[in-house]
């Protein structure tokens, strides 16, 4: 078996290899290896950005932060490398008094139509990094003037910040899918239409699958399939439909698969009593309609997969059945599927044409973006 340290010490490796050589050697190291292969010599940090140009590394990364449960303050973010197949801790960022900074209970990952970032939303402030890995702050603003619990936090066109939902309850009890909006031009919030009659009931970010484009925020419910999509710059909710293909699929899940175009998962299980499997498929909607196109057969995730991500699902009792979901996210080059439930089952990565594991009690947030060699720097590099 060939020796793979070489490989990982770019330092061991002679520097005076041909131009084209170097190049084909660096293009297959992990990212966060191009930091110390940069340093070898000019050469070695030609080879890096001539790598980065002609390939460049635009599948996203993705990112995990952990909770060791569900009410815990101190937390560690994991991030998956797609280049390399493998997982990084995030080293721990600490402040000038030689602390670790510690983040809001409230922080998670807010959407985007390029990338994800992790936020921190109070009452008083609302704080967003400025790289997925939550190394810095780049905006801080006053809170929304509605309390939210559990909201959908998304950024479109660089200008909005959109807060969804969240469960906020009026005086009379009743829940409420206000939306507020934040103008990074003129750093005022302002009070949106609410969330369509649809999604009474399922307004918390919990229940909604989400996907942002550089125009609009769509919002999926996971059970009912109800989806919808916003203007932040009308402030409009709409067309409002219920997209339902399959009778089996009992989990919907979204994501961006181009400019304006959809990728729909659907999850559910087939089969007779006591021989049901799971199957999972996936559908490409019109963002502007949100209609499946017809003309595109679903895609179906091969059974091996499948069996990874909801092992021995036959044996599953109906309550643990319930339990079992799908999630995606992803970019227009690519993304992940998973169990939300279940991430200690892995995830399954998949890729769209040129053309076009953790524990129950355990409370993971999930994001995904595209990583670059200075963000990878300013993280992992003291």
């Amino acid at each position: 078996m060939a020796d793979t340290s070489v490989m990982n010490h770019p330092s061991m490796i002679c520097t005076d290899l041909p131009a084209d050589m170097l190049e084909a050697v660096v293009t297959k190291l992990p990212t966060v290896d191009l930091l110390s292969a940069s340093c070898v010599s000019h050469g070695w940090l030609h080879a890096v950005r001539s790598s980065l140009h002609t390939k460049p590394r635009l599948f996203p990364w993705l990112i995990l932060r952990c909770l060791p449960h569900p009410v815990a303050t101190t937390h560690t973010i994991h991030a998956l490398d797609p280049h390399s197949r493998t997982w990084l801790c995030v080293p721990r960022h600490y402040n000038s008094t030689g602390k670790a900074k510690e983040p809001s209970p409230t922080l998670n990952f807010l959407h985007g139509s390029t990338r994800d970032r992790l936020y921190a939303l109070t009452l008083s402030q609302l704080l967003i990094s400025k790289d997925p890995f939550g190394s810095s702050c780049q905006m801080e603003a006053k809170g929304p003037n509605v309390w939210r619990q559990d909201a959908v936090v998304a950024e479109v066109q660089g200008q909005w910040v959109v807060v969804v939902g969240g469960g906020f309850l009026t005086d009379e009890g009743e829940e409420e899918g206000a939306v507020e909006v934040y103008n990074k031009q003129t750093g005022m919030w302002e009070l949106a239409e609410p969330m369509p009659a649809e999604f009474n009931g399922s307004t918390y970010a919990t229940w909604l699958s989400v996907a942002v484009s550089e125009k609009r925020l769509y919002v999926i419910e996971k059970k009912t399939g109800w989806a919808s999509r916003f203007d932040p710059e009308s402030k409009k909710w709409g067309p409002t439909c219920q997209l339902r293909t399959i009778p089996s699929v009992s989990k919907w899940a979204i994501v961006m698969a181009g400019k304006e175009r959809l990728l729909l998962v659907g999850a559910g299980a087939e089969g007779g009593t006591g021989k049901e499997v799971m199957k999972v498929r996936a559908w490409e909607v019109d963002g502007d309609s949100l209609q499946v196109i017809n003309n595109n057969k679903p895609m179906e995730m091969p059974a091996e997969m499948v069996d990874r991500l909801f092992p021995n699902f036959d044996s599953l009792d109906e309550a643990r059945r319930q339990v079992c979901s799908v999630e995606v996210c992803g970019t227009e080059h690519g993304g992940y599927m998973f169990d939300p439930a279940s991430m200690k089952n892995g995830v399954v990565m998949y890729q769209f044409p040129e053309s076009v594991g953790r524990a129950y009690r355990e409370s993971v947030a999930v994001g995904c973006s595209p990583v670059l060699l200075h963000q990878v720097a300013r993280c992992f590099q003291s």
